[in-house]
């Protein structure tokens, strides 16, 4: 049986930041989110998280999403570790949890770029002779990482800080990266002789390499082409350099599946996003959480998408849109702001400088300029007038303004809600309309008053 151990305990001093390391933002998700959806591929019989008491809850939270998107239980245990005394201790706490197995897999939790496969491959590097596999890379430029030693048999004997290296050792350029799978029955013995003599007053799991060697163990390493980015991610520099590979794979893996990105270099699409073939992306747009594009949109340039679902055949363009779904055939912009709650339907238009928020619009109606729509139910093939303003909030409370099929708003309306425009309804220009209106009825003037309509005449229009 196989288990998993997350370092996740450090306090990330070199971000400089009051969120602790683990829960920055990388390309949508929190850096220990990738960590752990990369074990669940695994199938571990079980992962423990040793974590500070304080962040409990925040890394339920975490694993609870985890949870919600694949579906199924995943086995976590929280193992505290009250204060930071080192990657030594902190494993030293988990080892009642690892009573009944065999093999335990030791990651740290700010290292989200280490894949499944390359677990997999970390794992499959194990073997009954070996105590140890210690997971390395080659850097063209070591700096202060710890150096991997071996003996001429090429097996790991101890694993050397930079600071402590002599100049023949610093000369090495394989690095440890801090992940290890080790035989839980040696380490159970092994990790009773750590101790603390160093300048730091840490243990240090990288002694247990030394310790297995003088019981007469072997420690070998798998090595991955990942460099530096193998290392975890220590500073504001190392998440950049995280973002700017993860988010070049998700790039390409879009344009692999049949989507245009016309200026990749000035893109950005979280991990998450899903976008349709034939949909073109264009320049200086930014598409993050769970958005959803159809095919053959176009989205951009400079379009902010947040949790939005859109439609096939959209095209949204300098707008903003949070949390709302379009359906197919919309044409939303320019600089038009489509806020939460919102659904718009089919064939609609919502042009420039229109905010929209928590409301319903209709099939084939459109909105083109310079109007406010909150908290509104608005029917199908509904003329929306220049300057249209839902006057939704009365300092206390949010009311609810609904427009029925076919009315027609004139420029400059103000609607006091709560109130209802009747069907084929017809508010004149700058009208203030503070009673319901009937249907097929046309009101005009300050407050607005209800007018005769005059019949139709023939090649003209009625007034």
């Amino acid at each position: 049986m196989i288990a998993g151990v997350v370092l996740a305990g450090g306090k990330g001093v070199r971000m400089k930041s009051s969120l602790p390391k683990l829960f920055h933002n990388l390309l949508g998700k929190p850096i220990i989110r990738y960590v752990l959806d990369n074990l669940s591929e695994l199938k571990l019989n079980k992962t423990i998280l040793v974590i500070p008491p304080n962040q409990e809850g925040d890394f339920r939270k975490v694993v609870e999403d985890l949870e919600t998107k694949k579906d199924q239980k995943i086995e976590i245990v929280y193992v505290f570790q009250e204060e930071p005394l080192g990657t030594g201790d902190a494993l030293r706490r988990a080892m009642p949890e690892l009573e009944g197995f065999d093999t335990v897999l030791v990651v740290n939790g700010d290292a989200p770029l280490i894949t499944d496969e390359i677990f997999k491959g970390l794992l499959d590097s194990y073997r009954d002779d070996v105590s140890a596999v210690v997971l390395s890379t080659i850097l063209d430029d070591p700096m202060h990482y710890g150096r991997v030693i071996k003996n001429k048999d090429g097996n790991v004997i101890k694993i050397v800080e930079a600071k402590d290296a002599s100049e023949e050792e610093r000369e090495i350029k394989e690095v440890n990266t801090g992940a290890y799978c080790f035989s839980v029955e040696d380490l159970k013995a092994a990790i009773e002789k750590i101790d603390n003599n160093n300048a730091q007053e840490e243990y240090y799991i990288t002694q247990l390499v030394e310790i297995l060697n003088r019981m007469g163990k072997k420690v070998i390493s798998c090595q991955t082409d990942l460099g530096s980015l193998a290392l975890g991610i220590n500073s504001r520099l190392d998440l950049a350099l995280a973002t700017r590979k993860l988010l070049q794979e998700k790039l390409e893996r879009l344009m692999d599946e049949g989507v245009t990105i016309v200026s990749p270099e000035n893109t950005y699409i979280e991990i998450d996003v899903s976008v349709g073939k034939d949909t073109v992306i264009e320049p200086f747009s930014v598409l993050k959480g769970s958005t959803v594009v159809g095919e053959r949109c176009i989205i951009g340039p400079s379009t902010y998408l947040l949790n939005a679902y859109i439609g096939n055949e959209c095209e949204i363009f300098y707008s903003v849109i949070k949390n709302s779904k379009i359906e197919s055939n919309v044409r939303v912009g320019p600089f038009a702001h489509i806020r939460d709650g919102t659904h718009i339907k089919s064939h609609s238009a919502i042009g420039d400088f229109v905010e929209v928020k928590k409301s319903t619009i209709g099939s084939y109606t459109k909105a083109l300029h310079l109007s406010y729509l909150g908290d509104a139910e608005i029917g199908e093939k509904v003329n929306i007038g220049a300057g249209t303003i839902t006057c939704n909030y009365d300092g206390k409370t949010k009311h609810k303004t609904t427009i029925e099929d076919e009315a027609f708003i004139g420029s400059n309306t103000c609607l006091r809600a709560p109130i209802k425009i009747g069907r084929g309804a017809i508010t004149g220009a700058g009208s203030v309309v503070l009673k319901d209106v009937e249907p097929g009825t046309t009101v005009v003037g300050v407050p607005a008053r209800p007018i005769e309509r005059k019949p139709k005449e023939e090649g003209g229009k009625s007034e």
